[in-house]
This record gives C-alpha cells, sequence and structure tokens, in this order.
C-alpha cells in the first residue's frame, strides 16, 4: 500500500472512531478531509563539490587602451623589453593578449621570448626612438641598428601590441619581429 493510501486509511479509521460511527446508520457529525502525502524530496546521487579556491584576480589588464599613437606604444614596449620591465611592457599589449598572458601569469617568458625575436636572436636590443605606421596592423621601430616589425592592433578597446605567433615572422620580410613563437600566447 503507498504512503497516500495508508495516510487516508488511517484518517478514516481515526475519524470514525472519533465520531462513533456504527453500524446503527447514524450519520457522522465531523468531516474528515484527507491531503496526499507530501512526495518524498529527491536527493541527487551526485552531490557537486564547490572547490575552496581563492577568487580570480587579473592584476594586469588595465582596461584601458595604452595611451598615443601606435607607435608610440610599440616604442614603450620595446623598451620596457629592454630594461626586463616585464609588468610594464604587458600593459603596452592588446586587451586579448595582455589577459591571456596574464593568467598564465607568463610576463616574464613572453617578454624575454619577444625580446629574442625581436633582436633577431640575441635577447639584446638597443634603446628604441622612433618609428612609423607602414600598415594598418605593423609599425617598424628603430631600435640602435636594428628596424623592428611590432604588430598591433588600433580597434578601440583592443589596441596595443600584439605579439601571439598567429603573426608569423614572414608576413613582413627582412625585419625581426615581435612574435612570441616559443611560447604560445
Amino acid at each position: 500500500m503507498n504512503a497516500t493510501r495508508t495516510v487516508a486509511v488511517t484518517a478514516l479509521a481515526a475519524g470514525l472512531a472519533a465520531t462513533g460511527c456504527s453500524a446503527s446508520g447514524r450519520q457522522p457529525t465531523t468531516v474528515i478531509s484527507v491531503a496526499p502525502a507530501p512526495a518524498p524530496t529527491a536527493t541527487p546521487d551526485i552531490i557537486p563539490i564547490t572547490p575552496n579556491l581563492p577568487p580570480l584576480h587579473i592584476d594586469a589588464p588595465n582596461p584601458k587602451d595604452p595611451s598615443g599613437t601606435p607607435v608610440d606604444f610599440a616604442i614603450r614596449y620595446l623598451n620596457d623589453l629592454r630594461a626586463g620591465r616585464w609588468h610594464a611592457a604587458l600593459n603596452e599589449m592588446g586587451y586579448m593578449e595582455r589577459a591571456d598572458v596574464d593568467l598564465a601569469d607568463s610576463e616574464d617568458i613572453v617578454g624575454m621570448d619577444v625580446l629574442r625575436n625581436a633582436s633577431g636572436g640575441s635577447g639584446h636590443l638597443a634603446r628604441c626612438t622612433w618609428g612609423k605606421q607602414f600598415a594598418t596592423d605593423a609599425v617598424i621601430i628603430r631600435c640602435g641598428p636594428l628596424n623592428v616589425v611590432v604588430h598591433v592592433d588600433t580597434r578601440r578597446g583592443f589596441r596595443g601590441v600584439e605579439v601571439s605567433d598567429f603573426f608569423v615572422a614572414g608576413d613582413h620580410p627582412g625585419q625581426p619581429h615581435t612574435h612570441a613563437s616559443t611560447h604560445l600566447v
């Protein structure tokens, strides 16, 4: 017998006993309403475990675009790399790459990799002093005797230096590039 029937039969028996109903044909003076028993609540077989992790903290992505022209932020980026100011260089990058690099906590690794590529392999770069934009997505920056191609994003909200290996070194031949080709961004 299911739970609803058990409750109904028990309530009916109690009602009959309380009213003194008998076979003599008297009408009961008490009316009993029986509601169905509440359905048992199902508990999930698997209880999700919430990890006790600290909140995600992204300290680098400055929500603002780098200031100045693409040439300005490309020069600052390269000079920050030269000086080992990885975090400062990170703030000159395009927002999406900046966030990716920061989440991976790899601004120093990516910075050294880009510096090696920009210097033509030596890892040492002379001070960068001037440049010009020669394509919608690229500037050329003069660093001592080297002309370094720096890819840039100029869209508002995404402006900054781009170093992803998506921009292959052969796209503007003959010049060192600021790609992070050995560490995927």
